[in-house]
């Protein structure tokens, strides 16, 4: 009897044992499945962000002629109104509203110039969260890639 009692109690730790390592290989197969794909999501977005800064960079220059262009066209703009406006003084009213029209063209002019000094403003701020997003995501996928006994254990 007690042999028969020592040979059941071998067979059940056996067959636990079995059923714990089963458990646990399903278990690491199921995290590795979950890290490959979340390496694959944060690759994809690395790669997303790399293009959304390389377009931003690339737009930078053509923004900064075109503030320049916009620029010296304003400040033309506003030279010819000013030289208008001292002619419509001692003028007649055909010069007081040419005078009237330049002004309002120079108007126009300046706020194209702020308009495109906004958007290069935008640009360059758009390009910095960039950066911050694609160094936060850099750090994510080391993380992840790192193998689990070099990671930290937070307690």
């Amino acid at each position: 009897m007690k042999k028969l009692i020592l040979v059941l109690a071998i067979g059940l730790y056996a067959f636990h044992s079995q059923a714990v390592t089963s458990f646990k290989y399903d278990e690491a197969k199921i995290d590795t499945t979950q890290l490959s794909k979340q390496i694959n999501k944060l690759n994809l977005k690395l790669a997303d962000l790399n293009n959304q800064l390389i377009n931003t960079r690339n737009q930078v220059p053509f923004d900064s002629v075109k503030l320049q262009s916009l620029l010296n066209k304003s400040r033309d703009a506003q030279v010819k109104s000013r030289k208008r406006s001292e002619q419509a003084v001692g003028g007649d009213m055909d010069d007081v509203k040419l005078a009237e029209k330049q002004a309002k063209r120079a108007t126009r002019q300046t706020g194209d110039a702020e308009d495109a000094a906004k958007q290069l403003e935008r640009d360059r701020k758009k390009e910095k969260k960039l950066l911050k997003q694609i160094e936060k995501t850099r750090k994510k996928l080391t993380k992840a890639q790192m193998p689990r006994s070099w990671a930290p254990k937070h307690g």
